[in-house]
């Protein structure tokens, strides 16, 4: 399955469901989060928006819109979402397959939102990042 694709998506909700064991791999991570990858393959900016609970995955969907998209400067709706992350297709990447560590990344990344509560929450969030690496991705 594509990276930042629906398929991926779907994948997380299914394994997360069947893994008892994700709420503690996650650290107990509850946020509600959008993630937006720009100037993803096809020229396109995909958003994701996560809503985790005590480590448990409650909800992802999927936005896309031609790049460069509104997704990338819309006001962030915080009766809706604590938090937003916006980088490159690329740093997204690179932070999935571990080739970047979050403080490398921190330059790359503009991030809206509750702050503290996302950095209160970091290991839970790379322990999202790894997660979704242990799915049979292409890049």
């Amino acid at each position: 399955m594509k990276f930042l694709s629906k398929e991926l998506i779907d994948e997380m909700l299914k394994q997360a469901e069947a893994d008892p064991e994700l709420p503690s791999k996650l650290k107990g991570l509850t946020i509600r989060l959008l993630m937006v990858g720009t100037d993803c393959p096809g020229n396109e900016d995909r958003q994701y928006s996560i809503i985790l609970a005590d480590g448990n995955l409650i909800s992802m969907e999927m936005e896309t819109q031609p790049a460069p998209s509104d997704l990338r400067t819309a006001p962030l709706d915080k009766t809706k979402y604590d938090s937003r992350v916006i980088c490159s297709y690329e740093t997204l990447l690179d932070l999935v397959q571990e080739k970047m560590s979050m403080v490398a990344a921190l330059g790359k990344v503009t991030i809206d939102g509750d702050l503290p509560k996302l950095m209160t929450q970091v290991e839970g969030f790379i322990a999202l990042l790894q997660f979704m690496n242990t799915l049979p991705l292409e890049y």
